[in-house]
This record gives C-alpha cells, structure tokens and sequence, in this order.
C-alpha cells in the first residue's frame, strides 16, 4: 500500500472540461493518472466535486481520514459570481462565492484542521483563465453589455482571479505548508491557448494532463 493522499477539490481535479462544440462539460479519465500514481507509490483518494469552495472542503475533510497528507485544490469557484445577478444590476455592488478575506481564514483553517488530524496539508494554485473566453463563457447565460459594464474591462476577470491565486500562495507561506506551483507551467507554456478549454477556465484534455503531470512529479519528489 502507498503513500495515502487525498485530494480536496473542485471541479479541475475532478477532470472536469468544457467541450464548446457540444455545449456541455465531459471529464477527463482519471484511470491512467491513478495508476502512475500508484506506480510511484501513492495511493490517492479524490474527494472533489464541481462548484465547490473552500467551504464545501471544510464540510467534507472528515473524508480523508487516514490520509498521510490532503491536498487542498480551491479557489476558482470562491471568486467566482452570481452573473445572471450581476447583470440584472449592474451598478450595484456585488460579493463572490467567497469574499477575499473569508477565503484567506477558510483556507488557513483548512490547513490547520488538516495537521489536527495528523496528515500534511500540501496547497496546490490556480491554473491561470482565459478572460476573454471566460466572458464569452458568462455572456451565454447572462447580458455580457451588462456585465462588462458591472467589470469595468474584460481583463478585470483575469486580475480578480490572480488576486486569489496570490491569497492561495501567501496563505501557504504563512502557515508553513508546502505549495505545489501548477500555474507556473502553464503560463510559461508557448501553447498556453491550447492548454485552457472552451469555456475559459477549465482546463483543455492537454491541460489537464499537463497538471497531472506536475502533480505527480511535485508529490513523488518528496
């Protein structure tokens, strides 16, 4: 038996993608991700669900009893909005799933109630979003006129995004607890477009298996 590692997430460690051509989301396939892991000897639970927020994390942790370590994969949702609501009234002022400050104390204690149980808490970042996709993504379901007026510029949804990225990695740094850079990779990467699929936040199937990846070479480097 390997090294037992949950992972406490949303919807990118789910493997989950949004395939533009049909409308609708699809999952990428775990089998081969599990089975590298095992050969590196990890033996990785996932405990993840899409829309989740560090909120949901606190509420399901008792779900990695026994794990040595729990990787915690949360932040894309927790600044995300209401934006049918957004759009409805757009000079009004509006909060995110989790506003900033409540994000940086639910993810702190997360990190905290992972080492009351006896395991590591081993923070993961955000894979970088395509803004302009995104707001594509968000104008399907909501007035984009409307919404971009409530933004003020498109590129504010990339900015609002890194903004929590960075909670993620101070947040990290100041608890002590070891951080796993995915977002580096791929926005270094030349086919950074290919890398992020239609909808503008979920990763494309090369994207996903770029984190995967990542993933397993940070965790079986210890």
């Amino acid at each position: 038996m390997g090294k037992k590692l949950t992972i406490l997430g949303d919807s990118i460690m789910k493997g989950v993608m949004y395939d533009a051509d049909r409308g609708r989301y699809t999952l990428y396939g775990d089998k081969a991700f599990l089975e590298e892991a095992a050969g590196r000897g990890l033996d990785i639970k996932k405990v993840c669900r899409m829309g989740a927020t560090a909120s949901w994390g606190a509420e399901h942790l008792s779900e990695a009893d026994g794990s040595s370590a729990v990787l915690l994969e949360f932040g894309g949702n927790d600044c995300n909005y209401d934006w049918p609501n957004v759009a409805e009234t757009p000079d009004s002022d509006h909060d995110p799933m989790l506003p900033p400050a409540e994000f940086r104390r639910a993810y702190a204690a997360l990190i905290t109630r992972v080492r009351e149980m006896g395991a590591e808490p081993i923070c993961m970042n955000l894979p970088p979003i395509d803004a302009e996709r995104f707001f594509r993504f968000i104008s399907l379901t909501a007035d984009g006129g409307r919404v971009l007026h409530w933004l003020g510029d498109r590129s504010l949804l990339y900015r609002w995004h890194e903004y929590y990225n960075r909670i993620i990695e101070t947040t990290a740094a100041a608890c002590g607890a070891r951080l796993i850079d995915i977002r580096s990779s791929i926005l270094q990467n030349r086919r950074y477009p290919d890398l992020i699929g239609g909808d503008g936040l979920h990763p494309s199937r090369k994207g996903h298996a770029l984190i995967r990846s990542g993933l397993l070479d940070a965790l079986s480097a210890q």
